[in-house]
């Protein structure tokens, strides 16, 4: 019976073709013995195979109401005839129908969590009916100010609407909830009821809030094994994210050939010092975010040997490193970079004095643990920018072109990097096509080897000057996006061994040029290769709805262009979510346009428990 009714019947309607009617209320599956051997011969209870020889859901009886059955000897049976006793076993059966009615009828109870946010503003009505009850799982950090830097001021997190809207209006419920640790078994106790669960708790905010990430994970782990679709997994989140990921794809067109991990000292120290002698590296730890441990680094004498392995650099060698995070520059001997990388800070280590904010220690813990460097081959194309590839599934909602600030490699926020925005027909008739970009580059190479470009503003005078030239580059985004969603895409999960799971709902890959030839020289579109430099599907944010991630913002608060904008973006989301759930007809890549929410279309959400959250919590974008 439990084999049967946690790992058949929760796939039965799909598999009898039925992906959109839920298990009948009533009915009965005869099954009949089918293990090996002879009739009567004695099988181990273990080594049994029952198969169902037919399910009957036509009308079924309830065999303890037979004596009111009339037939020839009793025409005047009654409800009043059956034995006190088998109606009380009937009226148990009828109680069970009815709460079973009611749990397909109604959203889940969540009455036993502890209710964080004060209001759920901007929430759509769940709909009249619906075949899937869908959870978006969230937490709130109670030990930082507004519940972590990614709340509104009602608790909730900045973009948590769009998507729950998104599920609702594909024809399923969404219910919000927050996890609590100290709940964590009613929680998930909770999570089982639901058709699946959107997790959206931001990497390390389980552990802020005292909790534990393992635990988390592994009661998800749990559900998946029930049945029940969690997107992310956090399978999906730690394989996906990893940046040894990106050796796992080094052979898809996404991929460079030359990239490899290292998860020991000893290979680390033995590659490294081979690959840096031949060619400028990019270092990246597994553990970090926003390019804090990722290392663009340079031979201070540029002497590269001319083939791989012909040479290896020497402990006394000198490094150029610039680390990605903020674009700051620090000058260290091979020895002491692979101190920091394995020592980080610890005296006596050898690995000097660092400037960086970050603690070094990469390859801490081993494999098992996230420890882990991945080594790739610079691509000074960088200085051309990154892009960024919004997705939902495999629909391509846009493409952000992020080019570093002057003087800088890294495009990540806060650095001056300039961002421009390409949508694909989401928000707007514009379809992606050919992007381009002028700069005003160097004409000389700067000391740490590459063409930095100046100012936009400053670009004129420079070539009027004669230190600089203006540069155009064309990328056909176009074809770029084709060849990755059709060729890379279907391929994606199984090679990065996840085959069993699907692509993510709401994720990004970040590309860079790795064409050869110097940085800024015209490349024909054709010829152009780009890598994915980084995924990411750990709480992706909706940058449409950051106006609400704000101390006293929240929802209503976010202008009614860019909530329309998040709103098409969440149908989409919906409508993926629920093609893969089997809803309703194919998947599109349009959302249809919808009007922002209105104030007075929210939900009042009953007030929250005690010690919960403070009455208004958010959080500086």
């Amino acid at each position: 019976c439990k084999k049967f009714t946690e790992e058949d019947c929760p796939v039965l309607m799909k598999t009898l073709d039925l992906p959109n009617e839920p298990i009948p209320l009533w009915w009965t599956a005869d099954m009949i013995n089918a293990s090996s051997g002879e009739c009567w011969a004695a099988v181990p209870v273990a080594e049994q195979k029952w198969v169902v020889g037919e399910f009957n859901c036509s009308c079924v009886g309830i065999s303890k109401c037979l004596p009111a059955f009339c037939k020839a000897d009793t025409p005047d049976a009654c409800y009043t005839d059956i034995p006190a006793d088998d109606l009380a076993e009937a009226d148990r059966y009828g109680s069970i129908m009815g709460k079973k009615a009611l749990g397909i009828l109604e959203p889940v109870d969540v009455s036993c969590l502890t209710k964080v946010a004060t209001d759920d503003l901007g929430l759509l009505p769940n709909p009249k009916s619906y075949t899937y009850k869908g959870a978006l799982a969230q937490i709130y950090v109670r030990c930082q100010p507004y519940g972590g830097s990614d709340k509104s001021s009602n608790g909730h997190r900045y973009d948590s609407i769009p998507f729950a809207n998104g599920m609702i209006s594909s024809g399923m419920s969404c219910q919000l909830i927050h996890y609590v640790h100290e709940e964590h078994d009613a929680f998930f106790k909770v999570c089982e009821k639901f058709s699946f669960i959107i997790v959206r708790c931001n990497p390390g905010q389980i552990k802020q809030d005292g909790g534990d990430q393992q635990k988390f994970d592994d009661a998800m782990r749990a559900l998946q094994a029930k049945g029940k679709p969690v997107w992310p997994s956090p399978d999906v989140m730690e394989f996906m994210g990893a940046k040894d990921a990106l050796t796992k794809i080094k052979d898809l067109n996404i991929g460079m050939p030359d990239t490899g991990t290292y998860y020991s000292d000893e290979e680390f120290i033995a590659g490294f010092k081979k690959t840096m002698k031949f060619q400028p590296r990019v270092i990246k730890q597994n553990r970090g975010s926003s390019g804090e441990g990722i290392w663009i680094i340079n031979l201070k004498k540029g002497d590269y040997c001319k083939e791989f392995g012909d040479a290896s650099v020497e402990d006394s060698d000198e490094l150029i490193l610039m680390e990605a995070n903020d674009n700051h520059v620090e000058e260290h001997t091979v020895a002491e970079f692979v101190a920091w990388c394995i020592h980080g800070r610890d005296e006596g280590k050898g690995a000097g004095e660092w400037t960086s904010k970050g603690t070094g220690k990469y390859l801490e813990g081993g494999k098992a643990a996230g420890g882990q460097l991945t080594d790739q081959r610079f691509a000074c194309r960088i200085l051309e920018g990154e892009l960024r590839f919004n997705m939902v599934n495999t629909v391509c909602l846009g493409v952000i072109h992020k080019v570093p600030a002057p003087g800088g490699m890294s495009a990540v926020g806060g650095t001056g990097s300039e961002y421009f925005y390409y949508d694909n027909g989401i928000i707007s008739d514009e379809k992606l096509g050919v992007g381009e970009f002028t700069a005003y580059v160097q004409k000389e190479k700067s000391a740490d080897g590459n063409y930095h470009r100046c100012a936009t503003d400053e670009g004129e005078k420079k070539v009027e000057e004669g230190t600089h030239e203006k540069k155009t580059i064309s990328i056909d985004l176009a074809a770029l996006c084709k060849k990755f969603t059709e060729e890379d895409c279907p391929v994606l999960m199984k090679t990065l061994d996840l085959p069993n799971e699907p692509i993510p709902l709401w994720w990004t890959a970040d590309m860079i040029n790795a064409s050869s030839g110097e940085c800024w020289a015209a490349v024909p579109v054709a010829e152009q290769k780009w890598v994915v430099g980084e995924f990411n599907c750990s709480c992706v944010g909706v940058s449409k709805c950051l106006a609400a991630c704000q101390p006293d913002k929240s929802w209503k608060d976010i202008p009614a262009e860019e909530a329309g904008h998040a709103m098409m973006y969440g149908d989409i989301v919906g409508k993926e979510a629920a093609a893969m759930l089997g809803v309703g007809a194919e998947k599109k890549d349009e959302a249809p346009k919808v009007e922002a929410p209105a104030e007075e279309e929210a939900p009042k959400a009953e007030d929250p428990k005690t010690e919960a959250a403070p009455e208004e919590a958010a959080a500086a974008a």
